[in-house]
């Protein structure tokens, strides 16, 4: 009885952790210390104006455009956790998933690049991980090592 109860709970959880690292998603992602500019992840994903917020005042209209592989790093891990619930056994496709996603959020800071000018010269600043990217990336492994106790478990039947 122990044993389904634990089959049961583990594809929750696992969605818990994928569900998490999305939301976080709305939390700040990257930092920029000389002009204390933080950004949340949806900021980056779907771009934001730099200038006309108050920063980067000598640049002309600073701006970050919309970043499919930040999309790609926060969706899927729910649609990984999804797959989890809908399957009944564990599968190497959402594993493969979630390990995407968190070496995505490790190397995050290296796609984001700031354009600017009227020649749209692409910048790639000195950007540091904020909180909201620690936890995405966190959760992400959280839910990876998930996925594979509940492929060990339907192999074990």
């Amino acid at each position: 009885m122990r044993n389904e109860t634990v089959k049961k709970i583990v594809p929750l959880i696992i969605f818990v952790f994928g569900l998490l690292a999305t939301l976080s998603i709305f939390a700040p992602a990257l930092y920029y210390e000389p002009e204390n500019l933080t950004l949340t992840g949806f900021e980056i994903a779907v771009g934001t104006t730099l200038a006309d917020n108050g920063y980067f005042l000598d640049l002309d209209a600073a701006e970050l455009q919309v970043n499919y592989i930040v999309m790609a790093a926060y969706f899927s891990p729910l649609i990984a956790g999804l797959l989890t619930l809908i399957l009944c056994s564990g599968n190497l496709f959402s594993l493969a998933m979630f390990v995407m996603a968190a070496v995505l959020f490790f190397l995050l800071p290296d796609y984001v690049e700031v354009v600017h000018g009227a020649d749209e010269i692409h910048e790639n600043l000195d950007w540091e991980h904020a909180y909201g990217l620690i936890v995405a990336a966190f959760a992400s492994v959280v839910a990876a090592l998930g996925e594979m106790l509940h492929i060990s478990m339907a192999e074990q039947e």
